[in-house]
């Protein structure tokens, strides 16, 4: 499916995905105490874009931030682009151009040096690739990478795919949204040209879903690179916090304590739910945390839908 199509499906979903949310939010216990630093996340004040969701930052060698989003609320919704030279003030953005494919944090070079680009058609339930030689410029494979399982109940939401320190490429995605709705592993040994399922509840929480519904679920997931072969994912549960799970070899995901941030780390917008998020390292060494976020309107108002940011102290 066409990267505007996938931003569409997820743009519709959020402002519904944002409504039931206020009750368990404040449910939401404290943060764990003595957390390290790389798991405190400091909420930056403002916001960085206004009327956007789906935030996609990448930082380049010379330290500047590419943030690719899309408007919010839809539909329709457009494909958007801006950069930042702090990473905190960005313009207002202008459509997605092709070349800006550069940029790209979702593009993924393999062992063997091609870089490729993972698509999910919805109407085949298919996942698809576009392929290139210098992360530029893509063109579409032929045949299809990967296929749901029967447990999947023809639905994949959100996937994450990365290298692992085997040359394997693994993804975590997302199925079976109105039964479990939580994530499952499949793995490639070819340069991520064909995947076979190796396992689900990627995240240990079937069995809190089994008891207690879906909104249990671990989602949004996204993964940012330490070092090594390690890799953190960030996921969103009940709208309400963003949790991170610590792989040191891209196989088991280990939650870590406490949360990152929540919809009460920010004190100027009040927040009514986080989704989407995605971090990076900075420059510097910390780490930044680019999340989309519903705020709470009067009622009658308009959806308003922002991007936010939340950064880790100075690295240590």
């Amino acid at each position: 499916m066409r990267p505007a199509l996938v931003a569409l499906v997820c743009a519709v979903l959020l402002p519904s995905g944002a409504q039931a949310q206020p009750a368990l939010c404040d449910a939401l216990r404290a943060n764990a105490a003595g957390l390290a630093w790389d798991l405190t996340f400091v909420a930056d004040p403002g916001v960085r874009i206004e009327g956007a969701a789906l935030p996609k930052p990448l930082v380049d060698d010379a330290g500047r931030v590419h943030l690719f989003y899309e408007t919010a609320p839809g539909p329709p919704t457009r494909q958007m682009y801006t950069v930042s030279a702090d990473g905190l003030t960005f313009d207002a953005g202008r459509a997605e151009q092709p070349g800006d494919l550069r940029y790209h944090p979702y593009r993924v070079r393999m062992a063997n040096g091609v870089w490729r680009r993972f698509q999910w058609d919805p109407q085949a339930l298919e996942m698809r690739t576009d392929s290139s030689g210098d992360g530029v410029t893509f063109s579409r494979d032929p045949g299809v990478r990967y296929t749901l399982q029967a447990d999947d109940r023809g639905w994949m939401g959100i996937h994450d795919e990365f290298v692992d320190g085997l040359g394997r490429v693994v993804m975590i995605y997302l199925a079976d949204r109105d039964g479990l709705n939580n994530a499952r592993r499949a793995v490639s040994a070819d340069h991520g040209w064909t995947f076979t399922f190796d396992r689900g509840n990627v995240f240990g929480d079937a069995a809190d879903i089994a008891r207690a519904g879906g909104s249990s679920a671990y989602v949004d997931q996204k993964s940012t690179h330490l070092d090594g072969a390690a890799r953190r994912m960030f996921a969103m549960k009940q709208g309400c916090a963003i949790y991170s799970f610590l792989t040191t070899d891209g196989d088991g995901f280990v939650l870590e304590p406490g949360w990152r941030v929540s919809v009460k780390s920010w004190t100027d917008v009040v927040v009514r739910s986080l989704h989407d998020p995605v971090v990076v390292r900075l420059a510097d060494g910390r780490f930044r945390m680019y999340v989309a976020a519903a705020l709470t309107v009067p009622p009658g108002s308009p959806g308003r839908f922002v991007i936010l940011t939340a950064t880790t102290p100075s690295a240590r």
